[in-house]
């Protein structure tokens, strides 16, 4: 008799993961001194690959790169191939195949190698064979990518998980075993008796699963199997297959920026790459790590000196919080990101170079043509100084800083092509259309994550199909509103919906949204 497998029964949802995208990998390797393979043709292979939706996503743009996705579930497997097809891609193979099963001399050897979701819910023997398949796998100067559960912050979510499983352990059909897990949950909260320590959690908890789809839950947080690692045991696990810690794929999480005085002191005052990273998840009570690793034999550098920065592209949707920032003179100035997180900066070179990189955002820019702008601006409004050269490097040091401490400016090496204008008649570019349908979340052809606020939003996509000029869009989109059960207060929006569209495609056009 053939076993049920989870994932056969509730596949998983339709997801992306820019973290695990090889420019990503790529530009992390670069900034810690590793020379990584050519992102435009490198070779990718992703453990775990669920129904390739991750996958699909970055070979899209990379028609020259090889993508390869092994999962254990055949449905997985099946969609895949099949979404593969739909969108005409010549780079992506995928297989149903136990991790068990896999060598290097059935697939070679990869540039980069990704498994998002799969260590912390596989047994320990399975957690084995995935590292050595790292070391295996990966290309001399390659780059592996593994999520997984982080002590001390898991410790609570384990505990609530052990209680949701508890209540719905009598329940088969996975849609009802977490109705039942998450109604008991809510129940807890409300009636929980100790409420200084033990309601918060359970109620924070309770605010996580109604942002998450049932699949979710039911794969990662009912899964009998749910592990978690304070960060020197998952390094030691490293150094078993000689394979060293790189980086988080999220540069600004191995920041200090959020840590008070006396903390980042202490973090600060720590060589060693290993305990300092462990101190930080006992700061900030970490409950999920994304870490880049390589060979034990590369040589990393662990402090870059600024003028590393000259290697990359940077994006940023920064802003300043003035209309008319003083960028000429020493007068600090506050900028924002999109999520509110901000900084204040006095360096006239570097205030013109956030002002530029904002003004462009959508699109990266090289380094040395951010500064290159960014002198031109000031200049023009009055700026002079005998040692250009001590600007850029001022410029050059902070910027490295905001990366490395916050999520405000981003490292590129690669940069897709893309119109940045709405054509007479735009059209979604093609990837974006196969997402819409199963998910919140679609990528413009910049590499850009947008989300789907509403439903007004996401029919404009629908409709964007380059048969429509903006007349005719404007037209369809009123009857949609006016046709509409479910908007308020539609009188105002058919007021202002001519304005509304217009700044709706400029700002899709400037993200890359159109083909």
């Amino acid at each position: 008799m053939k076993e049920i497998f989870s994932y056969d029964v509730m596949p998983y949802p339709s997801k992306f993961f820019l973290q695990t995208h090889p420019d990503r990998l790529a530009s992390l390797a670069t900034l810690f001194g590793m020379n990584p393979p050519k992102i435009e043709t490198c070779r990718v292979l992703e453990l775990g690959c669920g129904n390739g939706s991750n996958l699909i996503s970055h070979a899209f743009n990379l028609p020259n790169a090889k993508f390869v996705g092994v999962d254990l579930a055949e449905n997985h497997i099946v969609d895949a191939k099949k979404s593969a097809d739909e969108l005409n891609l010549q780079n992506t193979e995928f297989y149903q195949m136990d991790v068990m099963e896999m060598s290097v001399e059935k697939f070679g050897k990869f540039d980069y190698v990704i498994a998002h979701g799969l260590f912390s819910w596989v047994p320990d023997f399975v957690q084995a064979k995935t590292l050595a398949l790292y070391r295996e796998f990966l290309e001399e100067n390659g780059v592996g990518y593994i999520s997984y559960n982080a002590f001390p912050g898991a410790h609570h979510r384990q505990m609530v998980q052990k209680m949701m499983r508890f209540h719905s352990k009598h329940f088969d059909e996975p849609l009802e075993k977490v109705g039942k897990a998450v109604s008991f949950l809510a129940f807890l909260g409300e009636n929980a008796t100790e409420k200084e320590i033990f309601a918060p959690i359970l109620q924070s908890e309770l605010k996580r699963h109604f942002e998450h789809d049932a699949a979710d839950i039911f794969h990662d947080d009912l899964s009998d199997l749910n592990v978690a690692f304070y960060f020197h045991e998952f390094a030691e696990l490293l150094k078993k297959n000689n394979l060293q810690y790189l980086a988080e794929a999220e540069l600004h999480a191995m920041g200090t920026q959020s840590l008070s005085a006396e903390a980042r002191e202490f973090i600060e005052s720590l060589d060693d790459i290993i305990e300092r990273e462990q101190y930080l998840d006992f700061f900030r009570g970490r409950i999920f790590r994304q870490t880049l690793f390589c060979r034990v034999e590369v040589e990393l550098n662990r402090n870059p000196e600024p003028v590393v920065m000259n290697k990359f592209l940077l994006s940023s949707s920064i802003r300043a919080v003035s209309e008319t920032p003083e960028l000429a003179t020493p007068k600090r100035e506050k900028f924002v990101g999109m999520k509110g997180i901000g900084i204040e900066i006095d360096h006239p070179l570097t205030k013109a170079a956030l002002v530029t990189l904002g003004e462009i955002w959508g699109r990266a820019i090289s380094f040395s043509e951010l500064l290159q702008k960014a002198q031109e601006r000031i200049e023009s409004q009055g700026f002079k100084t005998e040692n250009w050269d001590e600007q850029f490097y001022i410029t050059s040091a902070i910027l490295l800083q905001i990366c490395r401490g916050t999520s405000l400016i981003e490292l590129h090496l690669f940069q897709p092509e893309a119109a940045t204008k709405a054509s007479e008649k735009p059209k979604v570019n093609a990837l974006a259309v196969w997402q819409l349908p199963q998910a919140n979340n679609v990528l413009t052809l910049l590499n850009l994550d947008v989300k789907i606020e509403d439903e007004i939003s996401r029919h404009l996509l629908e409709i964007c199909d380059g048969t429509r000029n903006r007349e005719q869009i404007l037209v369809e989109m009123r009857e949609f509103i006016e046709q509409s059960e479910d908007i308020e207060d539609k009188e105002t929006l058919l007021q202002d919906l001519p304005e509304w569209l217009d700044e709706s495609l400029t700002q899709l056009a400037k993200l890359g949204m159109f083909s």
